[in-house]
């Protein structure tokens, strides 16, 4: 008892702590920031759209007319809200600081600050003025240009064309209430000022300027934070010395024996199963009467023909959907459907064992309860908790598991995390066909047409060989799944991985997928019939034994083991995700949807959270990565980033042009770079977080 008094007490110090009350002032002060900062950036990338060249002239053009219009609109409104969200967050500030620490020299150090960082700065000056001069006068004059830009020296005519928005700077100098400062800005810019040079030197100067508050004020709470840390140590002392040893950690014990329960599991599972058991009712089904006769044929069932116990659903006299899996005197039994729902109750009690999930599938466990209750009901004689036990110890087997892969051929075998990639040769049809028992005579010919197909579909392949002890019908789930994230994961090194022109045929036999066109054509005096298939290009994969030496690299056995998704760190199940997502893309014909799959990757993995602003953090991390690795120019990354996102806004065309499909391309090539990163990484960083939070340190460094 007197532990609870000490941690309800150390609770209440923690709560009433100057390091509590720092850390929700700076929380709050983080509001004002983040509505500038959001807003200057939709300004940003709402200018950087109209600087696209093309993006530019699409917009200008006369048939495109109400499109422009909209986006000029849309401009001014972005520097309204990004003029008084500055504003906003400068009076915040200066009420936060006087309003919390009058009474400290931090007010003093935090203004002087001020005067050095913004009062001289003409930028700044420019920015507070424009809101004042938009609040008095109006939105400035403005407009939307195109001009062509020679290159200097060249007599060949070649140059560039540059597009944008700009303000008239003699209009706005006829204001007489600028300061000193801004109207200098204003005199220096030239006859034009550009919209996206002064929203990011002001960006750039708020953010330096707020970094530096961050840290002034975290260096000045820092004996708080200390105080408040070894608190919270504290009271997690106490929570761990106070925790109970609960049910569903004694049911996860190493130490119980597979296919069998510990006594307290035994006693839960016999006590839910005894009141499921309880809800079981005589099942009264509706009749339906048909609207109309039906042309179909219909052959009629008996008893006779049925083998085994029948299981079906159907509506009851009140209306609810009922399941009736058993007959007792002559009458349908079974489940109402809410009744049904506490099955899972008793599955999930099942699946605390250690055993269980890994050997037995939830079906599984449905199945045996539901032979259990036609064997003991009405009343029971053998509990359900050792009928479990003994048809799982009957059932459970190790079973091997064969998954070909259409269009995958390799020339031996190799190990690939877990699994095993082997050539499904003659001689391994051979050994299958080997072990079916002999066929009666009559059906000898049947079997033999089926082995024969058999060798056709998969003779040659490559096969994900998959061994789990578990019940047959749950161990082929499972395999599947796990053969399927296996090649998924595979792919990603094969030619097509990186190159957005060639189409993936890989895949699990049955799942391969391969478009292709089937046309009837009716013209005067005939027809035609066209059948074609669509990618222009199908990178089929073929690994020699000199090949799958070559991949037999540390970045390779990363990926392997990534297969099972069991205990993976954070980061490491993002890594995971994004290159399964991604490379399920590979297996897409149209160009757009392949660009989709390389976004939803890059979001797995570039954002911290869903609320961060996408195509600007995308663009933005994944230049650091591609700069990093030399590969191109961070700002030219950042370009085609932003141009990506604004070609996947667009209808969809029929066909796409030359240089959207070589900006695709170009952008498909840097993602599958920041993924390989990212892997080559998924086992040094444990969170997103951290893994985020080093390449915007980069970023920084090198900005």
């Amino acid at each position: 008892m007197k532990k609870d008094v000490n941690g309800s007490e150390i609770l209440r110090k923690i709560r009433e702590s100057k390091g509590s009350i720092y850390l929700d002032l700076a929380h709050q002060r983080s509001f004002s920031l983040n509505v500038f900062q959001m807003n200057a950036l939709e300004l940003i990338e709402a200018v950087q759209k109209v600087k696209d060249p093309d993006q530019g002239l699409l917009l200008m053009m006369e048939n495109n007319r109400e499109a422009g219009l909209q986006a000029h609109r849309e401009l001014n409104r972005h520097v309204h809200n990004f003029v008084s969200s500055s504003s906003t967050l400068v009076e915040h500030t200066r009420v936060f600081m006087r309003k919390n620490y009058s009474d400290t020299q931090l007010l003093q150090t935090y203004e002087t600050q001020v005067v050095a960082t913004f009062a001289k700065s003409p930028v700044a000056q420019f920015v507070q003025g424009l809101r004042n001069y938009m609040l008095h006068r109006g939105l400035p004059a403005s407009s939307m240009f195109m001009k062509f830009v020679s290159n200097p020296g060249e007599i060949d005519g070649s140059g560039t064309m540059e597009t944008g928005v700009h303000y008239d700077t003699a209009s706005l100098l006829d204001w007489r209430d600028w300061k000193a400062p801004a109207r200098t800005y204003l005199e220096h810019v030239g006859e034009h000022l550009d919209i996206h040079d002064f929203a990011i030197e002001y960006l750039t100067l708020v953010n330096q300027f707020h970094e530096w508050l961050d840290n002034t004020l975290y260096t000045h709470h820092l004996s708080d934070l200390n105080e408040l840390k070894l608190l919270q140590s504290q009271f997690q002392m106490i929570n761990q010395n106070n925790a109970e040893v609960t049910l569903e950690k004694i049911f996860d014990s190493k130490n119980t024996e597979p296919f069998s329960f510990n006594s307290a599991h035994v006693a839960e599972l016999d006590r839910i199963s005894l009141e499921i058991m309880g809800k079981i009712r005589p099942i009264h089904f509706k009749t339906t009467i048909s609207d109309f006769p039906t042309d179909r044929p219909i052959i009629p069932i008996t008893n006779k023909e049925l083998i085994g116990p029948v299981t079906f659903w159907q509506q009851d006299l009140n209306g609810k959907q009922a399941l009736t899996f058993f007959t007792y005197d002559g009458k349908p039994h079974g489940f109402t459907e809410d009744d049904y729902e506490h099955l899972d109750v008793l599955i999930d009690s099942v699946m605390k064992a250690v055993w269980a999930p890994m050997s037995l599938s939830r079906k599984f466990v449905e199945t045996v309860f539901f032979d259990w209750v036609r064997q003991e009901f009405p009343i029971v004689q053998n509990p359900f908790s050792l009928t479990l036990c003994e048809i799982a110890r009957d059932k459970v087997k190790n079973v091997e598991i064969w998954a070909p892969v259409a269009n995958l051929e390799v020339e031996q075998g190799f190990d690939f995390g877990t699994i095993r990639i082997e050539p499904i040769t003659p001689s391994a049809i051979d050994n299958i066909c080997n072990r079916a028992p002999k066929a009666p005579t009559d059906q000898e010919l049947e079997v033999s047409q089926y082995f024969e197909k058999l060798r056709n579909d998969f003779q040659g392949y490559a096969a994900v060989i998959v061994s789990i002890n578990a019940e047959p019908e749950f161990a082929s789930e499972r395999a599947f799944q796990i053969a399927r994230d296996a090649v998924g994961l595979l792919t990603f090194f094969s030619p097509s991985a990186p190159i957005s022109y060639l189409f993936n045929p890989v895949a699990l036999s049955g799942a391969e997928y391969i478009p292709s066109s089937k046309l009837i054509t009716l013209f005067e005096g005939g027809y035609g019939h066209y059948e074609g298939i669509l990618p222009k290009k199908i990178a089929y994969w073929r690994l020699s034994a000199q090949q799958i030496k070559a991949l037999n690299t540390d970045i390779f056995e990363t990926a392997g083991s990534l297969i099972i998704d069991d205990e993976l760190s954070e980061f490491a199940a993002a890594v995971r995700g994004s290159i399964l997502t991604y490379t399920k893309g590979t297996n897409l014909l149209a160009s757009k949807e392949r660009l989709r799959s390389c976004l939803s990757a890059l979001e797995m993995i570039l954002l911290r959270h869903d609320m961060e602003p996408r195509a600007h953090c995308i663009a933005k991390r994944m230049s650091v990565i591609i700069s990093m690795n030399g590969i191109d120019d961070a700002n030219e990354v950042k370009r085609i980033a932003q141009q990506i996102h604004w070609l996947l806004e667009q209808p969809q065309q029929t066909e796409l042009s030359h240089r959207e499909n070589k900006l695709i391309s170009l952008f498909t090539n840097y993602t599958y770079n920041v993924l390989y990163l990212a892997l080559g990484n998924a086992r040094s960083f444990h969170s997103k977080k951290q893994f985020i939070n080093e390449i915007d340190r980069i970023g920084n460094i090198t900005e």
